[in-house]
């Protein structure tokens, strides 16, 4: 089981591949996360690459609206395969908090801080900016 710590880690690693994409920091969010999942295994880092070059082109060539719930739903991917890496290598968390490091600073500002909206249960609202501050708040749900 994740710590909190690694779960906000593996969220930031994910919003950073998405963010990435498109950009001229996918070159270093690519690589990086490549060689972070292969772990030393050629073959494994070039499946990484494939699904990687996969998520780009999704994300490129969707329009409008679409372009947001697609982002949405591969964070959540790219999220769930940085947990599994840092439960299975919780050693990695250093080498993905420098790439996650490198990515932002290769960021157009504009997308240097990734803001969600997530509404949580009995109407609890959070706002959460990764790379900043997090602020929780209280709210109605949908609000």
């Amino acid at each position: 089981m994740l710590t909190e710590a690694l779960e906000g880690l593996a969220a930031a690693g994910g919003s950073a591949v998405v963010g990435a994409a498109a950009t001229d920091a996918w070159h270093t969010a690519r690589a990086g996360v490549a060689r972070l999942l292969g772990r030393g295994d050629r073959s494994q880092e070039q499946y990484a690459i494939e699904r990687l070059d996969r998520t780009a082109t999704e994300i490129g060539q969707a329009a409008g609206g679409a372009r947001e719930q697609l982002r949405d739903k591969l964070q959540g991917r790219w999220t769930g395969q940085l947990e599994i890496l840092l439960e299975e290598h919780p050693e990695a968390a250093h080498e993905l908090r420098e790439l996650i490091e490198r990515v932002r600073a290769e960021l157009p500002p504009a997308q240097q801080s990734w803001v969600q909206h997530n509404t949580a249960q009995a109407g609890a609202v959070q706002y959460i900016t990764q790379g900043g501050d997090i602020n929780v708040g209280r709210g109605r749900a949908g609000a």
